[in-house]
């Protein structure tokens, strides 16, 4: 094996030899054209990927009976505006989160009527494409690293399942519809997609045009994607050191190779200048954003540095604490698929996916570091097959411990109100386990030196039928082994979707204590002709949403408290705050059937009718509505009583911020 073999993830021996424009475009000229079977494209194992997809999140979904948290439902209440005219551009309330995502559910939502079933429908078409953009880069990574052609196949089959079937905590953040999750998770995947294309390519000595073409789509994703939700920068980040990082290399190859030293260097920055193609490319991506950013005094643009901040003793200690909390519960939740306050059976499930999923990273780690040190074939192949994805995974890891928007992770695991924003790591899981899958039973199946195609599987059963020696036998039951461990796995993640709590998968972090079923309590404000309601944001969202806005819900502490609660529909607010005494809502005790609210009621001498609806287990929601008298939250401190908590009393409501 050669140095030039060392020094870089990909790129080949015979590649490295093409380091100039010439020999690179005669390499290229001499590639016969290889016509695509549109047969072979429909027979192509994806389709069951595909399939597998479809069913575990229909099925999800179908088990949560519509359960949807509050940020959902704004979404959805936000898509039913768009139908009404309104073209927002963000997220209510929020300087991110580009409106994508919200005009994909007012478009289906025109055809079907807005319904929980089509937000969920959304996010499973893009659930789709995440899997198939999967399917692409693992096909563009196999054939990279030169796999024989039916392990480029089981590769790449591995790599969409686990995608297919993502540990459950994954396939609970892809299936909402707080903003742009999923949608950031394609553009991310398909970033990396296009910056592995544009380093192959250039090596391969593609023109000057088609690069600028691959720039120019790379600069554009990153404007979209940094529109949707700045989260993609885990991925810009992976790109930039990947293709600094291969001009770098591709410099010191070409110094290697007798090229004198400063035409090395400039050779390289000259292929990187074509990068400037990409800066009009990302402006036109962030048109929406600049747009909005215009009129808003670009407080867009002012969020992305409020994330970072100076380097001080303090933002130290706290980011070895964020660190040591992401080893200690979230990075272990992404990659197992716990949930915060899952069953005993789940967490004895969830064990072993852990193990599972953490030997797969370990494998495809090793394999990496391995290959510099003992650079053997299969090592080597293994690195071109997971080195860009391990990048990723490294930089989902880094940012999420550095960034200020992960430190509320520190008030608990089991709280998870940061968890989500290492769920990134998700997209990389993928490929290590189809490089651990891949490297082990090559291995294998070599050491059995079976006929040529063969699977692991009928390797594995041929050995142990024929005569052959302990040592065969021993190595074709690991083969096995290895086939199951896959299978179990799957097998596995399967299981907890299933045995997952229905009425807590959707909850939001910040309100666990919210409704699974809102109907009961609908149907009672719709009797009695109610229009207008205080509630809790969480609580009051979901109503908006599934009445289509003829009860309009607001909460009164983005009036009272701004610094707590954004006031995500102002007109929203102030139509409840100027309506003739509104129902108001609030979580209180089981079976109290006079509660805090109803004693401040009665000491105001207030009548009022009151019901209680069952929300989750030992809290029910009460509607009460004043008759006598109007009462207002927003001038009575005494009524302030409108959180995600029951209060018992005035000790239990919290200070303003």
């Amino acid at each position: 094996m050669g140095e030039d073999e060392r020094l870089t993830p990909f790129i080949s021996a015979d590649e490295a030899a093409l380091l100039t424009p010439t020999a690179k475009r005669s390499a290229v000229a001499a590639q016969p054209a290889q016509p695509r079977s549109w047969l072979a494209v429909l027979r192509s194992p994806l389709w069951l990927c595909l399939l597998a997809g479809l069913l575990i999140r229909v099925w999800l979904s179908m088990r949560t009976h519509g359960t949807l948290d509050g940020d959902e439902a704004l979404l959805g209440i936000q898509a039913e505006h768009i139908l009404r005219g309104e073209r927002p551009l963000y997220f209510y309330g929020l300087s991110y989160f580009g409106s994508l995502e919200a005009y994909v559910v007012a478009a289906v939502s025109a055809v079907f009527g807005p319904s929980v079933a089509v937000l969920r429908a959304v996010t499973t078409a893009f659930g789709l494409l995440l899997i198939a953009l999967t399917w692409w880069f693992a096909g563009l990574l196999a054939t990279a690293a030169r796999l024989p052609a039916a392990w480029r196949r089981r590769f790449a089959i591995c790599a969409a399942l686990v995608a297919a079937i993502p540990p459950v905590y994954d396939g609970i953040i892809e299936l909402r519809t707080g903003g742009g999750w999923i949608e950031s998770f394609c553009l991310m995947l398909l970033l990396l997609i296009l910056a592995f294309r544009l380093t192959t390519r250039w090596h391969a000595g593609a023109s000057t045009g088609e690069l600028a073409l691959w720039w120019a789509a790379i600069g554009f994703v990153v404007g979209f994607g940094m529109w949707i939700y700045p989260l993609v920068t885990v991925a810009i980040a992976a790109a930039v050191l990947w293709i600094v990082g291969d001009s770098l290399l591709t410099a010191i190859m070409r110094m290697r190779a007798s090229v004198p030293a400063m035409r090395a260097i400039w050779l390289s920055f000259r292929e990187l200048l074509l990068a400037l193609v990409a800066i009009p490319a990302c402006v036109v991506g962030f048109t929406p954003g600049i747009i909005w950013g215009a009129s808003h005094q670009w407080s867009n643009i002012t969020y992305l540095f409020s994330l970072g901040g100076g380097w001080t003793v303090q933002r130290a200690i706290r980011v070895a604490r964020v660190s040591s909390r992401y080893a200690a519960c979230v990075a272990p939740r992404v990659i197992s698929g716990a949930t915060p306050s899952e069953s005993l059976p789940l967490t004895i499930i969830h064990t072993p996916l852990l193990l599972i999923g953490l030997g797969a990273i370990v494998v495809s780690l090793a394999a990496i570091v391995g290959s510099y040190r003992w650079p053997r074939p299969a090592l080597v192949r293994a690195r071109r097959l997971v080195a860009l994805p391990a990048l990723f995974g490294a930089c989902t890891a880094i940012l999420f411990c550095t960034s200020s928007a992960s430190t509320s992770i520190l008030l608990g695991c089991r709280n998870d109100l940061g968890g989500r924003y290492a769920s990134p790591l998700v997209l990389a899981l993928p490929f290590f386990f189809a490089t651990a899958f891949t490297l082990l039973s090559m291995a294998l199946s070599e050491m059995l030196a079976t006929r040529r195609g063969d699977g692991p599987i009928a390797s594995a059963l041929a050995a142990l039928r024929a005569p052959g020696t302990p040592t065969q036998r021993k190595v074709a039951l690991e083969l096995l082994g290895v086939v199951a461990l896959l299978v179990v796995y799957f097998g596995g993640q399967t299981t907890t979707y299933g045995l997952t709590n229905a009425d807590e998968a959707f909850q939001s972090a910040y309100c666990t204590i919210a409704p699974a079923n809102y109907g009961p309590l609908i149907a009672y404000l719709e009797q009695r002709h109610v229009q207008y309601v205080w509630a809790t944001n969480l609580l009051a969202y979901p109503i908006s949403f599934e009445t289509d806005s003829r009860i309009i819900v607001a909460d009164p502490t983005a009036v009272t408290d701004p610094k707590d609660v954004i006031n995500r529909i102002p007109a929203y607010t102030d139509a409840v705050a100027h309506a003739d005494r509104p129902t108001m809502l609030s979580f209180v005790t089981a079976g109290d059937r006079h509660p805090y609210l109803l004693q401040v009621l009665d000491a105001r001498r207030v009548t009022y009718t009151a019901a209680f609806f069952p929300s989750q287990p030992g809290v029910d929601v009460l509607a009460v509505t004043p008759l006598s008298q109007n009462v207002s939250p927003l001038t009575t401190p005494s009524l302030n009583l409108f959180y995600c908590k029951v209060i018992n009393g005035p000790s239990d409501i919290p200070a303003p911020s």
